[in-house]
């Protein structure tokens, strides 16, 4: 399959017309990129003799894409694997890794990184106890960079010969020791708006079935290639480093870019249609527990308060999470929780992983964005945004949940009159 596509950008507005070379490095057979790193660390590993396949168990602490690349590539050459990452992992990533054969630990996504329970503490823990557990450490493994000076590399100046400006990576918020930035002449930082739409053109126009990191690393080169005045017979190389498989119940999906605000809520010739949601009946006496609340508390407020659903809050009121019976169940049954779900432990640790929530107090929530929002989850949180004296954003505060019997209560009584 041809791993090569020339794209062209016109933005609105601006009359220049940019093309690229893109290197669609999701065509690898574990969807991304890191399939290269996976490969190359395990080989390496091999020839100096530190690793044996059938005695050998590879842990990672992961959040993204190597984890797949390395369950594809022990299962492929006979090594056990656990994968430790955060919970915030898609359901996709963690479905990918578990079919491949791997151990899946998962971890609280709130912690830092110093904290026990952290995906890095679990690791090392696991490392110190398991005198057959092996680290590979992508972000300190001098082959992850040398595999693509020697080979990303060179397939792309057999292909092009010479390049003008080239594009490739995205980071977090840490510099891995493996990253020379003194070869970075320029960091262009996307948002998650320009980053996911940039990334519905390209499957759209172009027919790149590409990730959300294709989409930041795209928009970044659009806009540096404007900066810099490149012509038309100058070439732009972008590196497509994952692809959609990952994101399907994300930006893929509709709702999920409406709810973020990524994208507008359809027009409907609904009469109740474009109500704001603070004519809805907004359940407004959902119980809050602070941090410290552990899940017996979390469960004992709810069942005084005949709720499903309970706000975890800071001291200052903020919200930091929302815990419901169902993900408390869900806890206690799930096999690849790091420990079973003890009920004394800290609430915190068991939110759901993904809630979503309208700010009432923001960009005029309507009806039908939380009729849409209800097509993929439970309920929706509503919230408001909490601004300090410097107009800043520091939290939200919890005001009530909107549920399916919410809306549909207001569709009954205002379908045929507003």
């Amino acid at each position: 399959m041809q791993e090569w596509k020339t794209i062209i950008q016109q933005r609105p507005g601006d009359h220049r017309t940019h093309a690229a070379d893109v290197k669609c490095e999701f065509f690898n057979p574990g969807g991304s990129i890191k399939d290269r790193i996976a490969h190359t660390m395990i080989q390496e590993a091999e020839h100096a003799g530190l690793v044996k396949p059938g005695v050998t168990r590879f842990v990672e602490p992961t959040s993204g894409n190597t984890g797949i690349g390395l369950a594809l590539a022990a299962a492929v050459k006979g090594y056990k694997c656990t994968i430790v990452t955060p919970d915030k992992n898609s359901d996709e990533k963690m479905s990918t890794q578990n079919l491949l054969g791997a151990e899946i630990i998962q971890t609280p996504s709130n912690v830092r990184h110093h904290d026990p329970d952290s995906y890095i503490s679990v690791t090392k823990k696991i490392l110190k106890e398991d005198p057959d557990a092996f680290c590979l450490d992508q972000y300190s493994n001098k082959y992850n960079s040398l595999t693509h000076h020697e080979h990303t590399a060179v397939e792309i100046l057999d292909a092009l010969g010479s390049v003008d400006m080239f594009v490739e990576g995205i980071g977090g918020d840490f510099v891995p020791e493996v990253l020379d930035k003194h070869v970075i002449d320029q960091v262009v930082k996307p948002n998650d708006y320009e980053s996911f739409n940039m990334s519905r053109e390209l499957i759209r126009k172009e027919g790149l079935l590409c990730g959300g990191s294709s989409g930041a690393i795209t928009y970044a080169a659009v806009q540096a290639a404007k900066e810099h005045n490149l012509g038309p017979h100058q070439k732009v190389v972008v590196i497509l480093p994952d692809g959609i498989r990952n994101y399907m119940t994300k930006f893929v999906n509709d709702q999920w870019m409406e709810a973020h605000l990524f994208k507008p809520v359809p027009e409907r010739d609904f009469p109740w249609w474009s109500r704001h949601i603070s004519k809805l009946n907004i359940i407004r006496n959902v119980p809050s527990i602070g941090e410290s609340s552990s899940c017996l508390e979390a469960i004992a407020v709810m069942e005084q308060k005949h709720s499903n659903v309970a706000f975890i809050v800071n001291g200052d009121g903020l919200l930091k999470g929302v815990v419901t019976k169902d993900s408390l169940r869900a806890a206690a049954t799930n096999p690849k929780c790091n420990n079973p779900l003890d009920f004394h432990d800290k609430a915190i640790k068991h939110v759901l992983k993904n809630h979503q929530k309208i700010i009432e107090n923001k960009e005029n929530p309507t009806v039908g964005l939380a009729a849409r929002i209800l097509d993929i989850a439970p309920f929706v949180a509503v919230v408001e945004e909490y601004k300090n004296g410097n107009n800043n954003s520091p939290g939200l505060i919890p005001k009530g949940i909107i549920t399916s019997d919410v809306v549909l209560d207001f569709i009954l009584k205002h379908q045929n009159h507003i």
